[in-house]
């Protein structure tokens, strides 16, 4: 034999996978064994190459590139490994470098598990290609076991990050168990309340953070652990504020799979559709209330477009809308001149010629100020003078504008029966034409599709139903949260945004009209938070 002629390269590996793999055991064991068989076999150790915590469907690996560099160099003449899954678990790549790479470069492959010596000249080797192959499956398998646990973690509300969000700490008797850490919590809850109540933007909210000494998160997690590396703890980024605005977490939920990688071989990471994502509703307790959230999420995107120089603070931005088209209303600013300034339809700077172009809408900046002042203030004005009574007039005002409960649910109720009724006929149709019954193919298509027909119109009446009494019942169950807002704040000679964001939702601005004694008129919306429009006030 000339094994004792062989300048052996000893190549290890072992990755998390591997930890629970019956046929892999530690880097010391495998250096063991190595070292064991080489004595042997009269086998020169040139040196060892080991790669701990490296997947071997990865051939990126430091101590494997350094082995192939010593290979090139022709400082050895043979590699040699316990088993081939220690070489790698992706078949392609195991085959290159035993059935090209090692051949061409005169380099004889050693698997001692399998007492095999495959050597530059020798016949191609079929059990080695399907060992490899079976290699392979196993971090499939071992990836696709790891997806299924977290999915079925995540459906259970467990927090599998390895950091908890701002404002959360693991919990102590739950696993995986997110808790509201008190001390900065409601620092979070004040971040939400900036941008829906006071309309600040990250930089204003960055420097409020650092000049009230607020820990970032990097520095929140050290100072936690007992570490201080940050020269600058107080220090936040924008980034880092608008990501964590962004992050439904904070309303009790636990969302997993936003992303995915391509499959298990691939680094490439792809974006999810929203609607394949697992969310798991009330997973911990809140910081925010969805309301709060879903607000700040509509500051964002209104803070997102890029506007024009202003030359007033526009308190409005937000909330001001087409009353037509939905489209938020633009403010313009004259450069010169005695002209008000106004707003104006955004769609209504469309191109000329297009569908969609709306119409101005335009309103004065002042005139829009006194006509919502003096909404608010005959608001505020009536729940100082009596709460109680100030409450019946809403819960009326609401009533009145919503359809009766009890009238919708007998609709559903209606129209539930007769879409049943109209399915079991579809479904009755299909099997009177397969078991012959229905002979005429037409006549059969011409059924199907006026019963298809019924179906789709009853479900879109049942949808809107249910649409209208949810809407209903969300009101009635916000009326006494309208009112503690209200309770906040007093009569006022001026808007301030502050007042604006947290009393109003919206305000929808129509076009103006001629009266028939030649009189311009244009109506205003006002829709409050919870409650919708108060008309009668």
């Amino acid at each position: 034999m000339e094994q004792k002629l062989y300048r052996a390269a000893c190549y290890c590996r072992l990755s998390d996978d591997d930890a629970n793999d019956g046929t892999s055991v530690s880097i010391e064991t495998q250096i063991t064994i190595h070292k064991q068989y080489c004595e042997q076999n009269h086998i020169q150790i040139v040196d060892f190459y080991c790669d701990d915590g490296y997947t071997g469907t990865n051939f990126e690996r430091p101590e494997f590139k350094r082995m192939m560099n010593d290979v090139k160099n022709h400082r050895v003449n043979a590699v040699i490994v316990k088993d081939l899954s220690r070489f790698g678990r992706e078949t392609i790549f195991v085959n290159y470098y035993t059935q090209m790479f090692f051949p061409e470069n005169n380099i004889a492959f050693i698997i001692i598990a399998d007492n095999t010596i495959i050597t530059p000249n020798g016949r191609y080797d079929i059990m080695l290609a399907l060992k490899s192959a079976i290699n392979e499956m196993y971090p499939a398998e071992i990836s696709e076991k790891v997806r299924q646990a977290n999915t079925a973690k995540s459906k259970n509300g467990e927090f599998l990050h390895p950091y908890c969000p701002y404002g959360y700490v693991k919990s102590t008797t739950e696993r995986n168990k997110l808790v509201i850490d008190e001390e900065y919590a409601p620092i979070v809850r004040q971040l939400f309340e900036m941008v829906a109540y006071k309309g600040l933007g990250a930089v204003e909210m960055c420097k409020y953070l650092y000049e009230n000494q607020i820990p970032n998160p990097t520095a929140m997690r050290e100072r936690k652990e007992g570490v201080f590396t940050q020269k600058n703890p107080y220090s936040w980024n924008k980034s880092t504020i608008i990501n964590l605005l962004h992050n439904e977490v904070y309303t009790g939920k636990i969302i997993y799979g936003k992303t995915r990688k391509v499959n298990f071989k691939s680094r490439k990471i792809v974006d999810v559709d929203r609607s394949e994502w697992i969310i798991c509703e009330n997973a911990h307790e809140a910081i925010v209330s969805q309301e709060l959230f879903d607000d700040v999420q509509k500051k964002l995107e209104v803070r997102r477009r890029d506007r024009k120089p202003q030359y007033i603070e526009n308190i409005f931005k937000s909330v001001i809308k087409c009353a037509d088209c939905g489209s938020p209303m633009y403010i313009i600013s004259p450069k010169s001149g005695n002209r008000s300034t106004y707003f104006v339809c955004g769609r209504s700077q469309n191109r000329k010629g297009d569908p969609e172009r709306c119409t101005t809408h335009n309103i004065k900046y002042d005139d829009l100020c006194s006509a919502v002042l003096t909404d608010v203030n005959s608001v505020i004005a009536d729940c100082q003078a009596d709460s109680e009574k100030f409450s019946d007039t809403v819960m009326g005002i609401i009533r009145a504008n919503q359809p009766e409960v009890g009238s919708i649910k007998a609709q559903i109720a209606s129209l539930k029966s007769k879409l049943n009724e109209e399915k079991a006929k579809f479904k009755k149709l299909y099997n009177d034409y397969y078991k012959g019954i229905i002979k005429n193919t037409e006549l059969f298509e011409e059924m199907t599709s006026e019963c298809n027909d019924c179906i789709e119109a009853y479900t879109a009446k049942l949808e809107k139903l249910q649409r209208d009494m949810e809407s209903s019942e969300t009101q009635l169950g916000g009326a006494g949260k309208f009112i503690e807002l209200v309770k906040q704040f007093a009569t006022t000679e001026t808007l301030s945004q502050e007042l604006l964001n947290t009393l109003i939702d919206r305000i929808d601005v129509n076009e103006k009209e001629q009266t028939e004694d030649d009189r311009t008129i244009q109506n205003i919306n006002i829709h409050y938070k919870f409650v919708g429009e108060l008309k009668a006030f």
